[in-house]
């Protein structure tokens, strides 16, 4: 008996274990800090490393602080942490890629000391681990072995590439630019394509700004432009799924302004980068059975589960709310800005064909109060829930990520401040399927001999060709040229005879 390996590979996806760092960092401001009133944060992985049983990151979490000072000047610092942490698992093998989502959920002021603060930061750590899994599928090449081959779609990573952008964003002013205190900038993936060896990833760029005109006013504004960009992947064909995701590396965004007669112009530069991964379905033959006709066997099968890609989708929808400022806290007689907002998805559930994505949106009010003269600050979250149609199931893995856009916040008699905006939410799905194959056969005692010319079999409804020849160690040909006028699987209970040659 002749066995050899046809072996293959299919992908699969596993979410990697979500867990929490801390991560200080210290600010300088250009003088004695009397408040601070806004604290944003980005997280920005530099580089990673999949070992055996590891999964090795570091990078840098970008805080951005808005302060008052001593003499009463609005001002703002920003400052690059460096961090590094891992996922450890024993099933992580050296061969795989990881996806890597980080969301600062928590900050506080650990101290203020002259113009020095020290940041506390609290970071979440999840992400989804692609491998490519070889799976063990026995070929037989031998007239004495009956085989059952199945044509079974199967799933495989092609494998990724990164691309580095940098989008210039402008804004046209009519004011006069006194400072630019703030940006906060974030990429969103919105569609991808695959072509001949290369993939396409198009999206959009947008930069939060917080600026003050020489009347010391305030101002929010937002700017938004879309990307396209060809990334080359060798394998790729119009038929293979794509899954790609944009990170945006604060620590590099640079914000100038241009003045000119009319007012001023604000240029933008927003270095980002792209990580696309891309897998396609193909068909393959697997050896589901197999017997001997002339020996006994000794079968062994391998059940493996392999993750089907999902079209990545946009779940949009809107969020709203209200805060109730604390009556030992001053009044709201006007608010000047919101800043550090962000939205953080917190979990998901999916039934009759319907996601639905829960989450937390955030913004910080810095208000004035009339009473006292004062400057002061309040932070607003808000609890979020949208839905949209899927084609992921309850069993799907699930990778999402939120953005907050259009934050608008109002007061309402003094006390009162009515919040809303925009959630966008890009949903990266995948579906596990379960297979098996045979993967080792052995041949063992020879079959005892036959010592009759003739057998007459009781065969059952329902019972194929397959079935049958198996049972009695016989080729299928052998039945089937013998009964031409018997349809498999049958209709009824029949007996068929079989006729042996050579006993």
């Amino acid at each position: 008996m002749s066995v050899e390996n046809n072996n293959f590979n299919v992908v699969k996806k596993v979410a990697l274990p979500k867990s929490e760092f801390n991560v200080a960092c210290t600010i300088s401001a250009e003088g004695e800090i009397a408040k601070v009133f806004a604290i944003s944060h980005e997280a920005y992985i530099e580089n990673q490393e999949v070992t055996n049983g590891v999964v090795s990151f570091s990078g840098h979490i970008d805080v951005c602080m808005i302060y008052q000072l001593e003499s009463g000047e609005i001002g703002s610092a920003f400052s690059s942490s460096p961090f590094s942490s891992k996922f450890e698992d024993d099933q992580i093998q050296s061969s795989e890629q990881a996806v890597i989502k980080l969301d600062v959920i928590d900050h506080s002021i650990e101290s203020i000391s002259g113009s020095e603060a020290v940041i506390s930061l609290l970071v979440e750590q999840s992400g989804i681990l692609v491998e490519s899994v070889q799976i063990n599928c026995a070929e037989f090449d031998d007239e004495s072995i009956c085989v059952k081959e199945d044509e079974v779609v199967i799933s495989k990573y092609i494998g990724s590439a990164k691309a580095s952008l940098n989008q210039t964003l402008t804004y046209l002013s009519r004011e006069k630019i006194k400072k630019i205190l703030a940006s906060q900038s974030y990429a969103m993936v919105k569609n991808t394509e695959a072509g001949s060896n290369f993939v396409s990833v198009s999206g959009d760029v947008c930069t939060k700004i917080l600026y003050i005109d020489e009347d010391d006013k305030f101002y929010n504004i937002e700017i938004s432009d879309s990307f396209k960009e060809e990334i080359e992947i060798e394998g790729v064909s119009r038929e293979s799924a794509i899954e790609a995701f944009a990170n945006v590396n604060s620590s590099a965004v640079s914000v100038s302004v241009e003045e000119g007669d009319g007012g001023s112009k604000i240029v933008v530069q927003v270095p980002f980068e792209i990580l696309a991964l891309a897998f396609e379905e193909s068909l393959t033959n697997m050896v589901s059975d197999v017997y001997s006709t002339k020996n006994e066997m000794q079968i062994s099968s391998q059940s493996f589960s392999m993750s089907k890609t999902l079209s990545m989708q946009i779940v949009d929808g809107k969020v709203d709310g209200s805060l109730v400022v604390e009556q030992d806290q001053p009044r709201v007689d006007k608010i000047l800005f919101t800043f550090a907002s962000s939205a953080q998805v917190t979990g998901h559930s999916i039934e009759d064909g319907e996601i639905n994505i829960e989450g937390i949106a955030k913004t910080t009010v810095v208000y004035l109060n009339d009473e006292q003269n004062s400057l002061n600050a309040v932070e607003i979250e808000v609890p979020f829930a949208v839905s949209d149609k899927t084609k992921a199931s309850q069993q799907s893995l699930i990778f999402a990520k939120a953005y907050l856009t259009d934050v608008d916040v109002a007061v309402k008699k003094g006390r009162e401040l009515l919040f809303d905006g925009k959630i966008k939410i890009v949903v990266a799905a995948s579906e596990d399927e379960v297979s098996a194959v045979i993967s080792e056969a052995k041949q063992g005692e020879p079959l005892a001999e036959r010592d009759y010319a003739m057998q007459l079999v009781f065969a059952k409804q329902g019972d194929s060709l397959w079935d049958i020849a198996k049972i009695n160690k016989v080729n299928q040909n052998l039945i089937a040229n013998q009964n031409p006028d018997v349809v498999f699987p049958l209709q009824e209970n029949k007996e068929i005879i079989i006729f042996y040659q050579n006993a």
